[in-house]
């Protein structure tokens, strides 16, 4: 299915750490593996050696039609779209996660409450293209798809490791690589997450430790732990006896899905020890009868609300305490139970 006459490319904006259209080409080259550009073209059914324009950076292809590539030389692997959430969103459910529709829902998802301007200003991308992208009314081509996608939830590493290893991508592969340790931190000394967002407020001056013990409330042998584990990590530096966070970057810990379940046990025994505590806060619960098909309603009400609660969070312009969100919901039932899926 060759390109159009009309099929123009979207300039990529300017960024120094990251150029899309590198990655979309290395990309497309890892899903190539070893079969040479012309035989890698006839495969997923084109005449001309569409693979060298697109690796060279010529021409590239949809978002949808990578998608649809990937299937073809890849059917036994779960798709990238789906690879991405741990629990596919309501929008994608019913949809072929290779078509264009799907990737319009996709981007939709990782948009969220944000304004179609703040997109399109952090992307540099005009904002009748982000609006018609994310409405379906025109495709989007892979390196914009990246674009959006890092700009909106910061995760598109993670989307390329849902299509291939991205230490073998030489654009990505010491970001990914520094990703990596951060996760490893934060599974393995969950409060050193807490202790980089205290970091990101302006700590008054004087001896930090102190501050820091008190925003936080732990003991000061994990507060040095944390401190140490996120400067072996290269989150935090530290200059004339002050901890600063160096650039902040999006670490999403539901890759290992045994090790967040971990995560989410640690913070929920950190939530149960302030309540017991009697510390402030909102605590409550609510036990009731109500249908299947209802409790699985509330469980998508409740993920509205999440992604309301983190664009309040994105939004807010200055940090001046650290919050901590523990939420449960559940069937009590031991079988046929509503949530299980």
């Amino acid at each position: 299915m060759p390109l159009s006459k009309n099929n123009q490319l979207t300039p990529i904006p300017s960024d120094p750490s990251l150029d899309y259209e590198q990655v979309a080409s290395e990309l497309i080259r890892s899903l190539r593996g070893r079969q040479s550009q012309a035989a890698f073209s006839r495969r997923i059914g084109y005449r001309s050696n569409i693979v060298s324009r697109w690796e060279a950076k010529k021409a590239f292809p949809t978002a949808a039609r990578f998608l649809e590539v990937f299937a073809k030389v890849r059917p036994r692997e779960a798709a990238p779209l789906r690879r991405f959430f741990p629990r596919l969103p309501i929008g994608l459910a019913q949809l072929e996660l290779t078509s264009a529709q799907a990737v319009a829902a996709f981007l939709t998802e990782l948009r969220g409450r944000t304004p179609i301007l703040s997109v399109a200003r952090e992307s540099g991308f005009n904002r009748y293209s982000v609006s018609h992208w994310l409405s379906g009314d025109s495709e989007i081509r892979l390196p914009q798809f990246l674009c959006l996608v890092e700009v909106m939830s910061r995760r598109m590493l993670d989307f390329l490791a849902g299509c291939t290893d991205p230490q073998r991508m030489s654009s990505v592969s010491a970001a990914w690589k520094r990703l990596e340790s951060m996760r490893e931190a934060a599974y393995s000394m969950p409060w050193s997450h807490a202790v980089l967002r205290a970091l990101e407020i302006q700590s008054p001056a004087g001896p930090q430790l102190p501050w820091l013990l008190d925003r936080l409330g732990i003991p000061e042998p994990t507060l040095i732990e944390a401190l140490r584990v996120l400067e072996r990590t290269g989150q935090v530096t530290k200059a004339r006896g002050r901890w600063t966070p160096t650039r902040i970057v999006s670490v999403n810990t539901a890759q290992d899905r045994a090790r967040a379940h971990a995560l989410k046990i640690s913070w929920t025994q950190t939530a149960l020890e302030r309540m017991q505590a009697d510390a402030p806060g909102n605590y409550g619960y609510s036990v009731f009868s109500i249908s299947k098909a209802d409790l699985k309603r509330m469980r998508d009400v409740h993920l509205e609300y999440v992604r309301a609660m983190q664009q309040i969070i994105a939004e807010s312009s200055s940090g001046q305490c650290v919050g901590l969100y523990c939420a449960q919901l559940l069937d009590l039932g031991l079988s046929d139970n509503a949530l299980g899926d």
